[in-house]
């Protein structure tokens, strides 16, 4: 009796251990937007219908997965010419290659940051790019933040121009709540 106590006890704190490593977050509101130059001026952008999975403990990183999709064809500009213009084969083709996707592959420390090496997936091609990110834990609620810049060009999103840049910085902040 006393041995199948102590193993129903490993096994629930083995239990618990394993599902605090995958800490799940629901989404609750979300901004994915990017800025590029274009003749000289910033053109700033977004996306809409983001579906996400969070799975993240910041003392787990190794069991934890963070990724997203959002609709290529819900892409704003303010600009209705110039959003369908992105919209078409040359650009991002959205009838074709519906989502554009992200996932962690790995996820550590990088000094005070936390950074990943993440899949980024935009018109049906698949990059690995390190992506930084800031976690912000208030009681069960958390926001993702994160900045950085991919070239268009690796994407084939588009090709070479005189008026428009290779780089564009892209912004995703999420606030999500922690799942209980």
């Amino acid at each position: 009796m006393k041995k199948l106590l102590i193993i129903a006890l490993l096994c629930s704190s083995l239990s618990a251990s394993v599902s605090y490593a995958k800490q799940k977050w629901s989404l609750v509101t979300y901004n994915v937007s990017f800025k590029i130059k274009n003749a000289g001026l910033a053109v700033n952008g977004k996306f809409s219908d983001l579906k996400t999975e969070l799975i993240f403990s910041p003392d787990k990183l190794s069991a934890s997965k963070l990724s997203g999709t959002v609709e290529a064809g819900t892409l704003k500009t303010g600009i209705n010419i110039r959003d369908k213009n992105i919209k078409d084969g040359h650009y991002l083709d959205v009838e074709k290659y519906k989502l554009i996707e992200i996932s962690s592959e790995k996820l550590y420390m990088k000094g005070t940051q936390y950074a990943g090496i993440f899949k980024v997936t935009i018109k049906g091609v698949t990059k690995e790019i390190e992506i930084p990110f800031d976690f912000l834990q208030l009681g069960d609620v958390a926001d993702f933040n994160s900045t950085f810049t991919i070239n268009r060009r690796d994407f084939s999103v588009g090709s070479g121009s005189m008026t428009m840049a290779d780089n564009l910085t892209v912004n995703i902040k999420v606030k999500a709540k922690m799942e209980k």
